[in-house]
């Protein structure tokens, strides 16, 4: 093809999709054969004025439901090596969620917020050919039309509003170069997942429709769908969108063929009977197929999903809204409700907890909702931070010690942390900081449910849940030795992990939502709002300290901020100092664009810093707060939120001082 610039013509070199979209590329796009370019930020068109609209108004929708499925799929992200994509109708990059891009030469060129994907820029890939087909498109490797795809399979799939208009697209990209068609088929059921999810956005009034096959022979086979049919009715009857799942309930028809059509002459039932109906009503679609339809009125409060930021009653859900500040009353961190919800079913067979996440992203915030909600909410809750107790004391402190036992010890002795959660939960915090000749006790304890106290022979029973939390990779350290092998598998009956900040696609909703609980448990009847340029730096900031450091932020903006709008120069020093670090998106989640960042670091700074996992952003966090702090640790510990003792620890971990010597350019 680059010698005769002309695609192939025989189905026995590619598919035919394939070879029409190269056809495209040549004929339509003008796009050189052999073109080795990934995809690029257009300076003229990185962040224009619509794209910003649509990125902080339209695409809040998804941000929450995203999150939760994010959530959801992560273990078959990690596990799969596969990036995860959302772009505009355009084909420009919005959220990124990415675990496998980095680890080859040139992939972080490739998923950059802003980056434009479209099939007229670089041939076609799965994202940039299902917005230009709306319809699902996948291709592997060498069936790229761009060098710089050839070692990746790419998948796209359109995100339809119920009337068919195209309004995102959702891809992956994995280096398995040859499983398109696999990642595709997870990627339509994402997709159908999506557009179910925000179906009831789109509609303020009118009737909802809920379709379900009324063939028990079929529904028994497996052969229903695993989304149910939505469609959507005026009041007079009219059906003004439908999923895909009810066109395929109702004959296999198209939205063309069933939009401003009467709802009789679509499932032989009249839009009255179903309204005063209190269940379900079994009709015949015009085909003659048998259904199960169930309906509930539309409007501001029933209609709209719990995943979704409220919207006015009556507004319009799409790109022409001002963009202004999240909207955050009635918000609901999906995330955290989703973890909860497994940790309190698990609670009832007292099944050990490990909570993993970065420092900061609410592992603790976690717990304590567990114990509210869950079976023990009227027995106690004892934490204890492993790293905050000195070595010599953690054992008495866990376990309790008999009098006299040793010296400073109490005549009467002093009961230890699993006695006092008897019948409760026991939350053992920053579980991986614990002393390697301790981890062995511990382990006996879970296995027998049996504490012996320092000194004593007699041991005690007790009937607790553990539920322990840490930032490290314990399977990394089980691996170096560091950790015990068989207490992490005693700790690990089921594992919670929590995603930092930085790759929750509705992290500006969250730090909404924190700043309205920072007023109300101020008192303040006026609220202080952030103005669109520190939402800016909000969105793009790294946040290594996750919610704690929001916490924070938000706690120092509202103090220091005279007006009611919070500006750019209200932002604490070492918060845009921060900002300093980042060279290029991030590894785990890239949230910048290409243009912004060349303005923030230069390319040839010689103290630039290159992304790295969870240690790399911990050691700069804590090195940067010494530094601000010129060496005072009790600032620094401050800063970042957590106790001199903890700094103490992470100082030593990552070889830094409390003097001076710290203090040099990062």
């Amino acid at each position: 093809m680059k010698q005769s610039g002309q695609p192939p013509s025989g189905a026995d070199w590619v598919r035919p999709r394939v070879a029409e979209a190269w056809a495209r590329c040549i004929d339509e796009h003008h796009l050189p054969p052999g073109l080795d370019l990934a995809p690029r930020n257009n300076p003229a068109t990185a962040s224009p004025k619509d794209f910003e609209l649509w990125r902080r108004g339209w695409c809040g929708a998804f941000a929450a439901t995203l999150s939760a499925m994010v959530y959801d799929f992560r273990s078959y992200l990690d596990e799969s090596s596969v990036t995860l994509l959302l772009s505009d109708t355009a084909g420009r990059l919005i959220y990124i969620l990415d675990a496998g891009l980095d680890v080859r030469p040139g992939g972080v060129r490739m998923v950059r917020i802003g980056a434009d994907w479209s099939e007229a820029e670089i041939g076609n890939t799965g994202i940039g050919t299902a917005g230009l087909l709306k319809a699902p498109a996948a291709f592997n490797g060498k069936e790229h039309f761009a060098r710089a795809f050839h070692p990746y399979a790419t998948a796209g799939c359109p995100i339809l509003a119920p009337d068919g208009g195209l309004k995102a697209l959702v891809g992956i990209v994995t280096d398995r170069r040859d499983a398109a068609s696999l990642i595709l088929g997870f990627l339509k059921l994402a997709c159908q997942l999506l557009e179910e999810k925000l179906f009831d956005y789109f509609f303020s009034s009118g009737q909802l429709l809920r379709l379900r096959n009324g063939d028990v022979a079929e529904n028994s086979s497996g052969r229903a769908g695993l989304v149910e049919g939505r469609i959507a009715v005026s009041e007079d009857g009219i059906v003004k969108g439908a999923n895909q799942s009810a066109l395929e309930l109702v004959g296999g028809l198209t939205r063309e063929q069933i939009l401003g059509r009467s709802l009789s002459s679509l499932i032989q039932v009249e839009i009255a009977a179903l309204t005063e109906s209190k269940g379900e009503v079994h009709v015949l679609s015009e085909t003659g197929r048998p259904l199960r339809v169930e309906s509930r009125r539309l409007g501001p409060e029933t209609a709209r999903s719990s995943y979704l930021s409220p919207r006015k009653p009556g507004s319009r859900p799409l790109t022409n809204e001002k963009a202004t500040a999240p909207r955050s009353a009635e918000w609901r961190d999906s995330i955290l409700d989703t973890a909860l919800q497994k940790a309190v079913n698990l609670q009832v067979q007292k099944i050990p907890l490990l909570i993993t996440g970065e420092s900061g992203v609410g592992k603790d915030y976690l717990v304590r909702r567990l114990h509210a909600c869950g079976s023990r909410s009227d027995r106690p809750l004892v934490a204890i931070n492993c790293a905050a107790i000195p070595r010599e004391l953690i054992e008495s402190e866990l376990f309790g010690y008999e009098g006299g036992s040793f010296t400073g010890a109490r005549s009467k002795g002093r009961n230890g942390k699993f006695v006092d959660a008897d019948k409760g939960i026991i939350f053992l915090d920053e579980i991986g900081d614990m002393p390697l000749d301790l981890q062995a006790t511990l382990l006996r304890v879970l296995e027998s449910s049996e504490v012996v106290p320092i000194g004593g022979n007699r041991p005690l029973s007790v009937d607790v849940q553990v539920v322990a939390a840490t930032n490290c990779s314990l399977q990394q350290m089980v691996q170096k030795g560091s950790f015990r092998r068989d207490l992490y598998y005693r700790l690990n009956g089921v594992q919670l992990w929590l995603p930092p900040l930085r790759e929750r696609p509705d992290r500006l909703q969250l730090i909404a939502q924190l700043l309205r609980q920072e007023h109300q448990s101020l008192g303040l009847t006026a609220e202080k709002k952030p103005s669109d340029e520190v939402w800016r730096l909000f969105f793009k900031h790294p946040w290594p300290g996750n919610i704690r450091e929001v916490r924070n932020v938000l706690r120092s903006l509202i103090a220091v901020t005279r007006g009611h709008v919070i500006e750019v120069a209200d932002l604490p020093r070492d918060f845009l100092e921060e900002m300093s670090l980042v060279s290029k998106p991030l590894a785990a989640s890239r949230f910048e664009t290409e243009d912004a960042l060349r303005h923030e670091v230069a390319d040839d700074d010689p103290h630039r810093i290159e992304p790295g996992g969870l240690a790399d952003w911990e050691a700069r966090a804590v090195r940067t707060a010494l530094t601000t702090s010129e060496g005072n640790v009790a600032k620094a510990a401050r800063a970042l939120g957590i106790t001199r003792a903890t700094l103490y620890h992470k100082m030593a971990r990552y070889g830094l001082r409390s003097d001076k010597r710290i203090i040099s350019k990062i």
